[in-house]
């Protein structure tokens, strides 16, 4: 009897599953359990979703930049030697925040419809070693880590201005 290894769940076919398999092209954050407090701090002349969407773009913006300066020649297979400058072209430029509901997203990384080989750098192949800065910036807990800590300081910069 041959041994066939079970796939794994498409998010597709169980939504229950869902929230667990992100896209990582996405910065994502979910209010809907702060929904009550944020409704307060509404009424006290907060504009809490004018400040994250203003954090978490100034965010995409500091990873854009990390990941276009992740993209040196020095850093890509063959020190940049085939690069013609697609990958850098797919970096996505344009980030504003997109609301719905409690949820709000803004992308980050690279423009997969476009060409370009951004994926395969960060995470590698069999034959060419991954762009371990892109690797730094797109699989490293410490830096979600200091983005996370960005969001968290807009949000409590509101609250002490309004002196709570």
């Amino acid at each position: 009897m041959a041994y066939s290894r079970p796939s794994r769940p498409r998010v597709s076919d169980n939504p229950a599953i869902a929230g667990k398999y992100k896209r990582k092209s996405m910065l994502s954050i979910d209010f809907s359990n702060f929904a009550e407090y944020a409704e307060r701090l509404e009424m006290l002349g907060a504009n809490l979703q004018d400040v994250i969407s203003e954090a978490m773009e100034e965010i995409a913006e500091e990873v854009q930049k990390d990941t276009i300066a992740a993209l040196a020649k020095a850093n890509l297979p063959a020190e940049g030697k085939y690069s013609q400058g697609d990958t850098v072209n797919s970096v996505i430029e344009d980030v504003h925040t997109i609301w719905q509901g409690s949820v709000g997203e803004v992308r980050l990384g690279f423009d997969k419809t476009k060409q370009g080989a951004g994926g395969w750098l960060i995470t590698g192949t069999p034959k060419m070693r991954p762009d371990y800065a892109l690797e730094a910036i797109y699989g490293s807990k410490s830096y979600e880590n200091r983005i996370k800590k960005k969001i968290e300081q807009a949000l409590q910069a509101e609250i002490d201005r309004l002196g709570l």
